[in-house]
């Protein structure tokens, strides 16, 4: 059987081949939101839970006319908490999105804010939020702000272990891909595609390696360790 070195991966070589495989993929249809400051709202509402029950939540604020920063500063706690409650952990993600809309606001709004404030300061702001954390801050950074930014997420993280054999933390997947990637509208389909390849094929459990795109040059799938009854540690049948 070939052998596949276990060394980083060539990002540009995954980025066109994951670009064969969706090629109608797009920005706006993978996030289903049109505005900058609902991104905005769903960067922080789907943390730790899924796009669907984030997407309830900007619903409701939406039909309560909360999807501008000024109204949610001028909204009640307990109102927010109702609104944001599909995403689970409201009154933390209530709390979130309140302090981020404040600050919003006193910056000026989102376009002031992407005009004015290069890249590390703002990251570097964001972080200084309770409730916002690495991947939050990179996904407010490139999807609502227009800055390059990469989310070295779960999906990305796993398949990387399985597509190399390496292990990588978030900081040294967000800055490997950097290396390689500064077009903004590329590394926002970058991330898309991964997740949703991740989503299709390198899941958690039980992967689906036999229609994956990346197969030919995987290490995983090349080892023949992908079956039905593959679990990862930690979990059982």
């Amino acid at each position: 059987m070939e052998d596949i070195k276990r060394e980083t991966p060539d990002w540009k070589a995954i980025w066109d081949a994951l670009r064969n495989w969706k090629p109608h993929l797009t920005n706006a249809g993978w996030w289903g939101v049109d505005s900058s400051f609902e991104k905005l709202l769903g960067s922080v509402l789907v943390q730790n839970t899924a796009w669907t029950n984030a997407y309830r939540a900007i619903q409701n604020l939406r039909s309560q006319g909360l999807n501008h920063p000024e109204a949610i500063c001028k909204e009640s706690e307990g109102v927010l908490v109702e609104a944001v409650r599909p995403a689970g952990l409201y009154r933390a993600k209530a709390a979130a999105i309140y302090r981020l809309s404040c600050w919003l606001h006193r910056q000026g709004g989102v376009e002031k804010v992407s005009e004015e404030i290069p890249a590390s300061d703002l990251r570097n702001a964001l972080l200084s939020m309770k409730g916002i954390g690495p991947e939050t801050a990179d996904m407010l950074l490139l999807y609502v702000f227009k800055k390059p930014a990469f989310i070295g997420d779960t999906y990305t993280r796993r398949f990387l272990s399985r597509y190399r054999g390496i292990e990588m933390n978030y900081t040294e997947v967000r800055e490997s891909v950097l290396s390689q990637f500064q077009c903004i509208k590329d590394l926002r389909l970058f991330h898309a595609l991964l997740v949703e390849l991740g989503k299709e094929h390198c899941r958690k459990k039980n992967p689906r390696c036999g229609g994956c795109p990346m197969n030919h040059c995987c290490v995983y799938y090349k080892d023949g360790n992908w079956n039905d009854s593959y679990f990862t540690e930690g979990e059982t049948k």
